[in-house]
């Protein structure tokens, strides 16, 4: 596991869309191949969606083989 420590949220943001950005072209997905990424819930990940969503519409970005899922904090948590 890396530690990356940026200044602010903004920068954070950015780091992570551009590392899941890059993850995502260098596996190089296809019909035969999904990239499968974990996406958090809750408001702390949303600065890095806005990033995703700009290199998306950029065309920088493709998630045609992208597969997703969301990753609720509360499953697996007994009372």
């Amino acid at each position: 596991m890396r530690l990356v420590i940026l200044d602010n949220y903004d920068l954070a943001s950015e780091w992570a869309a551009k590392y899941i950005c890059n993850r995502i072209i260098q596996f190089k997905p296809s019909q035969s191949r999904y990239f499968t990424l974990g996406l958090p819930t809750g408001s702390t990940p949303l600065g890095c969606y806005q990033k995703l969503i700009e290199y998306h519409k950029r065309g920088d970005l493709s998630f045609k083989y992208v597969k997703t899922f969301n990753m609720d904090e509360y499953v697996g948590r007994s009372c």
